[in-house]
C-alpha cells in the first residue's frame, strides 16, 4: 500500500509540472503573438513596482518642454535683436545705390523667417506642455489643446508674434499733424510694427521664470501637496520673497531700456523736422525720461510730444507706481524684526535699564545724603535745599518709571519663557507617547511570533 501510495503521488507532481510547463509556454506563445516588450510590462505594473518609471517619464517630458521652450527663447530674442538693427537702417531712408538698403532688406526677410519658425515651434511647445501635463495625470490621456485653457493663451502668443516689420511694407510711410511742432511728421510702417513687436518681451520674461529653480517637477509635486496652483506667478512670487532686491533691480533695469528703446521709436520722427529742441529721438535722452518717469519724480526736462509716446509714458507710470510700491514693501519687510532678533533685543533692553535703574538709585541716595547733611549742619540756604528737595523728588519719579519699565521687560520675558516651556513640556509627553507606542509594538510583535504568525498582515487575512 505504501509503494502504491508513493507512485501515485509521483505521478500526481508530474502532472502538476508538466501543466505549469504547459500554461508557462502558452503565456511565452501569447506574449510573442502581441510582441509584448519588457518596457511596456514594466510600464503596466510601474505602480506596483513603486511608481518609478512615472516619474523618470514625467522628468523626461518636462525637459522636453523646457527644451522647446528655450529655443522658443532663442528665436524670439534674434528676432527682436534684428528688427532692432533693421529700424535704424530704415529710419536713415539710405538711397537705392547704397548697398545698405539691400541689408535692411535682407533683415526684414530674416526677421519674417525667424518668426514663422517661431509660430511654429510655438504650437510644438504648447502640445509638448500638454504632454508633460499628462505624463503628471493632470490631464486625461485624449486631450487635445482646445480641450484645456491653453488654447487662448497660445492664440495670443501667436497673434503677438505675427506683428512684426515686413518687407512688402518696407518705405511705406503714415503721416499725422503734431500740435505742438505745428508740422506734419510721419512714420514708416515698419517702425509702428517694430513697436508693437515690443510686446514679445513678455514671453522672454515668462522663459526666465521657468528656469529658475521654482519650476520644475518638484514644484508641481509640493504644490499640489499643499494645494495650490503652480503657475508663473507663485514663481514670481517665491522669487520676490528670496531675492527681493536682485529680482526688482533686474525688473527695473530692463524695464528702463525697454520702454526707453519704445519712447525713442514713438518721438524720433519729430527730430526729421526739428532736431535741436527736446530732442528724444536720442536713446540717453529717452532713457532718462523713462527714468525720471518710473521713479515719480517728474523734472519734466524731457518729455513726450506725440500721441504714441504719450500712450507708452501712461503705462510707465502705471508700472513706475507698482514698482516703487513694491519697493517700499519689500523695504519694510527687510527691516521688520524677526523672532529671534526679538529675544536679542528684549534682553539687551533689560541690560540696558538696569544700568539705568543703578544710576537713578545712586543718584536718589546721593541727593538724600547731600539734603540730609545740609539741613543737619545748615550750610545750605533755604533757596539751596529747596532745589535740592525738587531735584531729589524728579529723581525719585525718573527711578519709578525706569523700574516700572524694567519690570514690564521681565513680565514680556518670563511670558516667552513660559510659552517656550509649555511647548517643551508637551514635546517631552508626544516624545515618550512614541516610545511607549514603540514598546507596544515590539510586546505585539513578540506575541504574534509566539502564535505562529509573521507579522501583522497574516492577522488580518485571517
Amino acid at each position: 500500500m505504501k509503494g502504491r501510495t508513493g507512485g501515485l503521488t509521483a505521478k500526481m507532481s508530474n502532472q502538476n509540472q508538466n501543466r505549469r510547463q504547459q500554461e508557462n509556454d502558452q503565456l511565452v506563445r501569447k506574449a510573442d503573438q502581441n510582441k509584448i516588450s519588457l518596457a511596456e510590462i514594466f510600464m503596466a505594473n510601474s505602480q506596483q513596482l513603486g511608481g518609478l518609471e512615472d516619474g523618470k517619464v514625467t522628468k523626461m517630458y518636462f525637459h522636453k518642454f523646457l527644451f522647446m521652450e528655450q529655443v522658443c527663447f532663442a528665436f524670439n530674442l534674434m528676432g527682436l535683436g534684428i528688427s532692432v538693427i533693421q529700424y535704424d537702417l530704415e529710419y536713415e531712408e539710405i538711397s537705392d545705390t547704397d548697398p545698405m538698403k539691400d541689408i535692411s532688406l535682407w533683415l526684414l526677410w530674416l526677421v519674417f523667417v525667424s518668426s514663422c519658425l517661431l509660430i511654429f515651434l510655438t504650437v510644438y511647445r504648447y502640445q509638448a506642455h500638454i504632454e508633460w501635463m499628462k505624463s503628471r495625470k493632470s490631464m486625461a490621456p485624449g486631450d487635445q489643446i482646445w480641450h484645456t485653457d491653453d488654447w487662448l493663451p497660445m492664440l495670443i502668443e501667436l497673434a503677438v508674434y505675427c506683428i512684426i516689420p515686413l518687407p512688402f511694407t518696407k518705405g511705406i510711410r503714415v503721416n499725422f499733424y503734431n500740435s505742438i511742432q505745428g508740422s506734419e511728421a510721419y512714420y514708416h510702417v515698419n517702425e509702428i510694427l517694430a513697436l508693437i513687436m515690443i510686446c514679445r518681451v513678455i514671453y522672454l520674461y515668462r522663459t526666465l521664470l521657468t528656469l529658475t529653480f521654482w519650476y520644475n517637477n518638484r514644484t508641481q509635486r509640493v504644490c499640489n501637496l499643499y494645494a495650490c496652483e503652480s503657475n508663473y506667478m507663485f514663481v514670481a512670487k517665491s522669487l520676490l520673497r528670496t531675492m527681493p532686491y536682485t529680482a526688482l533691480f533686474i525688473a527695473l533695469i530692463s524695464l528702463i531700456c525697454i520702454f526707453g528703446y519704445a519712447v525713442r521709436i514713438c518721438e524720433r520722427p519729430l527730430s526729421r523736422n526739428d532736431s535741436s529742441s527736446n530732442n528724444l529721438g536720442l536713446f540717453e535722452n529717452a532713457l532718462w525720461n523713462i527714468i525720471i518717469t518710473i521713479t515719480t519724480v517728474g523734472y519734466g526736462d524731457f518729455y513726450t510730444r506725440t500721441d504714441l509716446g504719450r500712450f507708452v509714458i501712461f503705462i510707465v507710470c502705471v508700472l513706475g507706481i507698482f514698482v516703487v510700491s513694491v519697493m517700499v514693501v519689500t523695504l519694510i519687510e527687510s527691516l521688520k524684526v524677526t523672532s529671534l532678533e526679538g529675544h536679542a533685543i528684549t534682553v539687551l533692553e533689560r541690560v540696558a535699564l538696569r544700568e539705568k535703574l543703578k544710576h537713578e538709585a545712586a543718584l536718589v541716595i546721593i541727593l538724600t545724603a547731600k539734603a540730609a547733611l545740609g539741613y543737619k549742619n545748615g550750610t545750605l540756604t533755604r533757596k539751596q535745599h529747596h532745589q535740592l528737595i525738587v531735584r531729589l523728588k524728579q529723581t525719585l519719579i525718573n527711578f519709578k518709571m525706569t523700574h516700572r519699565q524694567h519690570k514690564t521687560k521681565q513680565d514680556e520675558n518670563s511670558l516667552n519663557e513660559e510659552i517656550t516651556n509649555q511647548f517643551s513640556l508637551l514635546k517631552n509627553d508626544f516624545k515618550q507617547l512614541m516610545e511607549r507606542q514603540q514598546v507596544l509594538i515590539s510586546t505585539n510583535n513578540l506575541i504574534y511570533q509566539k502564535l505562529g504568525f509573521e507579522n501583522n498582515k497574516s492577522v488580518v487575512n485571517i
